[in-house]
């Protein structure tokens, strides 16, 4: 792994980033995001998230020097429903596949739906409620893969279920799999090396380009066990290698 020493300046450009990314955000849900979503079409207030996330990635770009590479973009389907499964290194993550596909829809826990604003703006996002619990997730799938395939929508999974450190394997969430059993729904690995630039439980943003790479679709009629294999090779062991 490449060696780094934290200036001044990298602090001060953090620090700006850090400012911009929390403070826009409140900014937006509360005075832009909720509002728009009380019009009848998501379609306005998916443009006003599309703006936030491609002016966070501006800023992080022009003030904190960070570039973003993405490989394989021709293997992203359009206009059909598809689900991204992807590595979560850091916040940035859902910000570029957001740019990529703006009507993105994801899953969320269901107490989140609680959070005053935030729930106007989910609900209008159609980001779709999961009750926690044991095989409680895997219970709903049949109906939420119909719901993507049917709206045509792309969904983001990430496979670990939660943010990771560099060098951090959690074990692969199996609902891809599932969601591609379900329904004809192409299953999009994403590795890439954000969390170098980013790390989690850490303010300093590391100048450099963040690699993001989309492989082909899975294949279609594999084991669990094989697809489960494969999804590890293409998101923990390449997301590694774009880091060292």
């Amino acid at each position: 792994m490449k060696t780094r020493k934290l200036t001044v300046s990298i602090l001060l450009r953090s620090i700006i980033c850090n400012c911009y990314f929390y403070m826009a955000v409140g900014f937006f849900i509360i005075f832009i995001l909720a509002p728009l979503s009380l019009l009848k079409s998501p379609k306005p207030m998916r443009k006003a998230i599309l703006i936030y996330c491609k002016s966070v990635l501006y800023v992080f770009e022009k003030i904190g020097k960070i570039k973003i590479e993405e490989r394989g973009v021709e293997n992203i389907p359009r206009d059909k429903a598809m689900i991204y499964c992807s590595k979560h290194m850091s916040n940035l993550d859902a910000l570029i596949l957001f740019r990529q596909s703006p009507n993105l829809t994801a899953l969320a826990k269901a107490e989140i739906y609680k959070v005053p604003f935030l729930n106007m703006v989910l609900n209008k996002m159609g980001v779709l409620a999961i009750k926690r619990g044991a095989g409680e997730a895997q219970k709903q799938t049949p109906e939420l893969a119909k719901f993507i395939f049917d709206n045509k929508l792309p969904m983001i999974i990430f496979a670990e279920g939660t943010r990771t450190l560099i060098g951090e394997r959690r074990p692969i969430k199996s609902g891809a799999f599932y969601y591609q059993q379900e329904e004809d729904i192409d299953i999009i690995v994403v590795a890439h090396n954000s969390g170098f630039y980013w790390p989690r439980k850490s303010m300093i943003k590391w100048p450099g380009t963040i690699i993001v790479e989309y492989f082909p679709s899975m294949a279609k009629g594999l084991s669990k066990e094989d697809f489960m294999a494969e999804v590890e090779r293409r998101l923990m062991d390449r997301s590694e290698e774009l880091i060292l």
